[in-house]
């Protein structure tokens, strides 16, 4: 799938960024035809696979990116905000790598004169295990997608007029340390909910009471009477404020429509906060630091040479929403399209850039009301919306069930005979179940750090209902390799998909045969997976009996192959039912 990039000129990429009127020609069509032009990634499975190349996300090239940065950034830029501070304040970026709609670095500016960004490089977050497996707590994917996230927010801090500060180690030994050296008198940083950054944040605000700073810092009474620096916390990264919820955390539905009802009617979504055109001064520093590389980071490099390659970064986050909403016009037929497994442009794609915080949920919420206010209003257009407050449920539940997300019993602390069984555990990460279309999806998975949401809900029952396996396993598997990794959504997904969390039907089960004939009637998607398949006729690829692998298990429910192995099946899952794992993490409390 060879990449073809078209250059609009200034003048057409102006009317797709502020349009009047519908600009695209697209049209409605059938639905199959739709899915085989989106499909067309797939064209070179019926020729060899040394072709294949990967597809970049999004697929606009360098001039289109940086003017809809330009074009967007002039437009939450506004010369009515004031500074009213003093003094020099610290911006501690975290899982907000973004300038646009940012209301950590909004406050820091407003109540300074002067703003030091500053991003630590945590080897607990790079060079650490996950909490009961062991796996890598970062892969060389998402390492990759975070330095690209990080030369991207330096530039465009550069644009404003500051930098980016970079150091390597843990930030309760830095950012102090900063603030001492730039008398700093506030830090200010992006409120997280779950134990370990919790943790990171207690930790700071702790060692930075220890710092008595000189009396000129220009803190206000209203900061506090001691002489030392303060940790702000500012709530974002959800559509939805916390403060602006019509309960307390304590008393969230434990339903998700619920949840969805009561925000709905009786919220609403606050404006993407706009800041001045020029951030500076910055301070002075003699040497700001580069980004590190991935293998200073101490990860492995990984390339991606066949499916999606995502670009990491704010650039290309609002790119991505300019190219999806706008250029593409796809999010009219959004809900039609979203269950898809192959291409970039079934769904949005934006949660990569959701989970690293260089995409505002806020912004996305503005860019769908523009559109139908400019184009259409349709079920599409609301279910992106609804997908957002999804993300924003499994955020606010993490804040009220704590680690219970991470344990086995879940948030319900449900009892449940679980398998640890590792010669099925690796069949299903390594993609080698027997199964096409749950080979195909984890394949997926490690060479691009990606997965529809079809295909996780698919692996994820496939796993935890028909393999009998932990579901902690295969959470923690995903939480190395997903680019869009955030412990809310991760774990709250797989408890849910568990029968452990939020879901009022605790056996929830995705038949394979059902989804592939749905999802997958053709066999394109499993086909470019394992080329293997590519010379079978379209109705077995998914089906393809003794022409692929033994089947690991059979199925619990529709095996397509009949039952062989049963009693093998059933003897593997018995095997370390309530096995114990090692505690070191802090999300065991």
């Amino acid at each position: 799938m060879a990449i073809f990039c078209h250059t609009l000129s200034s003048l057409s990429l102006k009317k797709l960024i502020n349009p009047s009127k519908p600009t695209s020609t697209f049209t409605y069509i059938n639905l199959h035809i739709r899915f085989q032009a989106m499909n067309s990634i797939s064209d070179s499975s019926s020729s060899s696979s040394s072709k294949v190349m990967c597809q970049l996300v999004p697929g606009l090239d360098t001039n289109e990116k940086e003017y809809i940065l330009d074009q967007t950034f002039e437009r939450y830029t506004s010369k009515m905000v004031k500074r009213n501070g003093k003094g020099a304040a610290i911006v501690w970026f975290r899982n907000d790598l973004r300038v646009l709609d940012n209301e950590v670095l909004f406050k820091a500016w407003v109540n300074s004169e002067s703003v030091l960004p500053v991003y630590c490089v945590d080897p607990r977050l790079f060079q650490a295990s996950t909490c009961y497996f062991g796996f890598p707590k970062t892969g060389g994917l998402r390492g990759q997608f975070i330095v690209e996230c990080l030369v991207d927010l330096k530039k465009n801090l550069m644009k404003r007029g500051l930098n980016l500060l970079i150091r390597h180690g843990k930030p309760e030994e830095i950012i102090p340390a900063l603030a001492k050296d730039f008398a700093s008198h506030t830090v200010y940083a992006q409120k997280e909910t779950c134990s370990e950054e919790v943790n990171v944040e207690k930790l700071v605000s702790k060692a930075l009471r220890r710092v008595h700073l000189p009396h000129s810092t220009g803190r206000s009474t209203s900061q506090g009477s001691a002489n030392s620096p303060t940790l702000q916390l500012v709530w974002g990264g959800t559509m939805y404020h916390l403060d602006d919820l019509p309960f307390s955390t304590n008393s969230i539905p434990d339903v998700y429509t619920q949840f969805r009802k009561s925000v709905e009617a009786r919220c609403s979504i606050r404006s993407c906060a706009k800041i001045s055109m020029s951030l500076g001064p910055a301070p002075r520093v003699e040497d700001w630091g580069c980004v590190p590389s991935i293998e200073q980071l101490g990860l492995q490099p990984q390339e991606v040479s066949k499916g999606m390659r995502f670009l990491g970064g704010e650039t290309a986050a609002l790119s991505r929403v300019y190219e999806y909403f706008w250029k593409k016009d796809f999010l009219k037929i959004y809900k039609e399209t979203r269950n898809g497994m192959l291409g970039p442009d079934y769904s949005t794609k934006f949660s990569p850039w959701l989970a690293s915080g260089s995409l505002s949920p806020r912004f996305i919420y503005e860019e769908v009301k523009r559109y139908e206010k400019g184009r259409l209003a349709n079920d599409s257009t609301y279910w992106v919306l609804f997908e957002l407050i999804w993300r924003d449920y499994f955020r606010f539940i993490s804040f009220k069930y704590g680690n219970s997300i991470f344990h086995i019993g879940g948030p319900r602390n449900v009892e449940r005979r679980w398998s640890q069984d590792q010669r099925l555990f690796d069949s299903w990460r390594n993609g080698c179940t027997g199964y096409p279309l749950i080979d195909a999806n984890m394949k997926e998975l490690s060479a691009t750090g990606f997965m529809s949401n079809r295909g996780r809900q698919i692996v994820c029952s496939f796993l935890v209902r028909d393999m009998g396996i932990d579901w902690r396993m295969g959470a923690e598997w995903f939480e190395t390799f997903l680019l869009d990794y955030d412990p809310c959504s991760n774990y709250g997904n797989w408890t849910y998909g568990a029968g452990v969390g939020n879901d009022p039907r605790e056996d929830r089960y995705f038949s394979i045969p059902k989804q592939a004939q749905t999802y997958d009637p053709e066999g394109e998607y499993v086909a470019y997976w394992l080329p293997q398949l590519q010379e079978l006729p379209k109705e077995k690829r998914n089906f393809p009996g003794k022409l692929y692998m033994e089947q690991i298990v059979p199925l619990k429910f529709g095996n397509p192959n009949g039952h062989r192995g049963q009693d093998r099946a059933s003897a593997a899952r018995k095997t370390n039912y309530g096995g114990r794992a090692r505690k070191t993490n802090s999300r065991m409390s």
